[in-house]
């Protein structure tokens, strides 16, 4: 019984940068996401943390070529010939997230496959998702390559399962985040965290019955444990280790850069944002 949409595990791509050699390091994940625009038209956009995306001019992710097996890494330019940044980031500089609209007229003239979230159909805001029964301890899934774990001939992303640590109002107010309970690991940065669906719940309360993107992971929190000289008792070393916890960014703030770049429009008469 498959939980997660092929689409959304062909829409993870690895994110990496071409070393003096030629050869490519993996630093880190994006997802591809399209908003539509019109009955047949849509504006394709690669998200990922902003982190991961600055500094660099220029990154490569992979894509498959229609009606084959062939992968390609497709490069991808982030800073315009002045120097500014092609890719649009939040208002807020606390909100660790950068979206990158790619060239349609290019994926279609190379015969590039393009799976993708629909931004609009296929996610849910964190006020959503709470209307429709998903809550503290809902499980989900996050899907990356962390550690350059990217296999040469695909890019199937890792999967790892966790579950909602907390997802309140007060708590994305306070630190723009919801809190997971995950391993989250280097290379994992740009990851979706997506929705496992649920077919049964408590008696008067909803299940979220469909697999959607709930967000995009950017951090861990970090354990820190304290050695002290049991001579001096001073602190002599401090280790970080990784909590089990990590932050993500929920998908309402995906979908106020995108508004940035491109804002909703209404299909045919639809109330319904497409």
């Amino acid at each position: 019984m498959a939980l997660i949409p092929d689409i959304y595990k062909n829409a993870v791509v690895s994110i990496g940068i071409k070393n003096n050699s030629g050869a490519t390091n993996w630093i880190g994940t994006g997802f591809l996401v399209v908003r539509q625009i019109d009955k047949d038209g849509y504006i394709p956009f690669l998200v990922s943390n902003k982190h991961v995306f600055q500094g660099e001019k220029r990154i490569v992710f992979k894509m498959k070529e229609q009606g084959s097996n062939n992968w390609v890494e497709v490069p991808a330019d982030l800073s315009e010939a002045d120097g500014s940044t092609k890719y649009v980031i939040h208002n807020n500089p606390a909100i660790d997230i950068a979206v990158l609209q790619l060239d349609g007229d290019f994926i279609n003239r190379n015969n590039l496959e393009f799976p993708a979230f629909d931004i609009d159909k296929n996610a849910m805001s964190s006020s959503e998702l709470l209307e429709n029964g998903f809550d503290d301890g809902s499980f989900i899934y996050m899907l990356g390559f962390p550690m350059g774990l990217v296999v040469k001939g695909a890019s199937r992303p890792i999967c790892r399962m966790g579950c909602m640590a907390r997802i309140c109002s007060e708590q994305i107010s306070e630190t723009n985040n919801i809190l997971i309970d995950i391993q989250n690991f280097p290379g994992n940065s740009g990851s979706p965290i997506i929705s496992k669906p649920e077919l049964v719940s408590i008696t008067g309360t909803k299940n979220l019955s469909r697999s959607l993107l709930v967000g995009i992971v950017h951090s861990y929190i970090p354990y820190n444990d304290t050695l002290r000289s049991s001579q001096s008792g001073e602190i002599v070393e401090i280790r970080k280790e990784n909590s089990g916890l990590a932050y993500a960014h929920p998908v309402e703030y995906i979908r106020e850069i995108i508004d940035l770049i491109q804002p909703t429009v209404q299909i045919e008469g639809s109330t319904t944002t497409a």
